[in-house]
């Protein structure tokens, strides 16, 4: 999950987790294109661009693209050459949003493949992130000056209306 205000950034990581000789990958996410905007890792490419993890030598690049009218990430990668196929688990991709407004949304995988060196696909299971956009509140320390003004405020009037009291 990712908490963010509006207007701030943050990064979702796309992972995976205990395969054996990942040669590929293919992901497709959507997300709420009016709640989040995607932050182009680079600029000098054309389109909107995830920046690769350190899992998966990202040798042969398929696809990397983010359309912020749709709001669908498509990424897809193979390391080159196969021999550099990688075990365990770690980080595909990184993706960098943008809060626009206020809401909540899935960031949800549409599709994912993950395949081996003889190009065969690995079995996996599949998650989404939540990210959570909302404006900060007063902090705790707010709330405490608050609770501490209003106890004097109360006690102030307490001893007024005894003073006033005790002198009829």
């Amino acid at each position: 999950m990712l908490n963010l205000a509006p207007g701030d950034v943050g990064t979702l990581d796309i992972r995976v987790e205990n395969v054996i000789q990942l040669a590929g990958a293919e992901v497709y996410l959507t997300f709420d294109p009016i709640l989040l905007e995607v932050v182009d890792t680079d600029p000098s490419a054309e389109g909107a661009q995830i920046a690769h993890g350190d899992f998966l030598s990202p040798d042969f690049v398929v696809r990397n693209i983010a359309d912020p009218a749709t709001g669908t990430v498509d990424y897809a990668i193979a390391c080159m050459p196969l021999d550099k196929a990688v075990s365990g688990s770690g980080v595909l991709a990184h993706i960098t949003f943008r809060a626009l407004a206020e809401g909540e949304t899935l960031v949800a995988i549409r599709s994912a493949l993950l395949s081996d060196v003889q190009g065969q696909p690995i079995a996996i299971e599949t998650d989404s992130g939540v990210v959570v956009i909302r404006r900060p509140g007063p902090s705790p320390a707010v709330w405490a000056l608050i609770g501490l003004v209003a106890a004097a405020v109360a006690a102030g009037f307490v001893v007024v209306m005894w003073r006033t009291v005790k002198t009829r």
